[in-house]
């Protein structure tokens, strides 16, 4: 199978991560991620060097600001629920102050700033992931960090056929406006049920099709992809070790 396709979040661009490994790109987001999950925040030096870790990702990615902060805003539901913790995260009952007759307890106002700083970040290394490497360079990535075959055939599939099943629901939506279908208002939430269940039912009969399909052309449940050249960058490493680093100092050492 070739490498070349690309997915409708990548960015086609001169960035130099684009060039790089994918194993080595989905290692290095990994890494980083997991050491901001686990940072304590305690420390503002701390949260200065992982921000300047994930800004110079940014940087090299060569992505948009405009681009940026619209797929930032896959965030929102975290940050709205980060919002109300203040008022109901009581902890040790520690008010900072009382907003409109409504007290702010310290303990939720520390959470929503950790939640709002760590998937901030979090969310910034995986626009940059998916903007420079395609699906099945990812899908490429992970077979090479030796992932289970089983789970590379299921994302692989999932990758490809999300933009087919976009796309059937578009056709469908265009059908129902073409036969007079009004979206405003609660009445018309009952053709879209019926509308999913038909597109849903499509989906299963067509995913049964193709898979019989590739049975026929010699399908073993494993994925094979074709070869191809990549660059390899010490620099994503030493990143990834430096941020690995800066959270077990954090935990473990003071």
């Amino acid at each position: 199978m070739d490498t070349s396709h690309s997915h409708h979040l990548e960015i086609h661009g001169n960035s130099i991560l684009s060039e790089l490994k994918p194993e080595l790109k989905i290692f290095t987001t990994f890494c980083i991620v997991f050491s901001i999950a686990f940072l304590s925040l305690e420390n503002n030096l701390f949260i200065f060097l992982q921000f300047f870790i994930v800004l110079y990702f940014l940087f090299i990615s060569k992505i948009k600001v405009k681009t940026y902060f619209k797929r930032l805003s896959i965030d929102i539901p975290f940050i709205l629920f980060a919002l109300f913790l203040p008022f109901i995260s009581k902890g040790d009952n520690k008010v900072m102050f009382e907003f409109f007759s409504v007290s702010v307890y310290e303990t939720g106002f520390n959470e929503m700033i950790s939640i709002l700083i760590k998937i901030t970040l979090c969310v910034s290394l995986a626009i940059v992931l998916t903007a420079t490497t395609s699906n099945i360079e990812i899908i490429y990535g992970l077979q090479k960090l030796k992932l289970s075959p089983l789970l590379i055939s299921i994302l692989s599939f999932a990758i490809r056929y999300i933009d087919v099943f976009i796309d059937e629901f578009k056709r469908v939506r265009v059908a129902m406006k073409s036969r007079g279908y009004d979206e405003k208002g609660i009445k018309g939430l009952k053709p879209i049920a019926y509308a999913s269940g038909a597109l849903l039912i499509r989906g299963y009969e067509r995913g049964e099709r193709v898979y019989n399909s590739m049975l026929s052309r010699g399908f073993t449940g494993s994925i094979e992809l074709k070869e191809r050249e990549y660059k390899s960058s010490k620099s994503l490493l030493l990143f990834s070790t430096i941020s690995i680093c800066i959270t077990i100092i954090d935990r473990v050492l003071i």
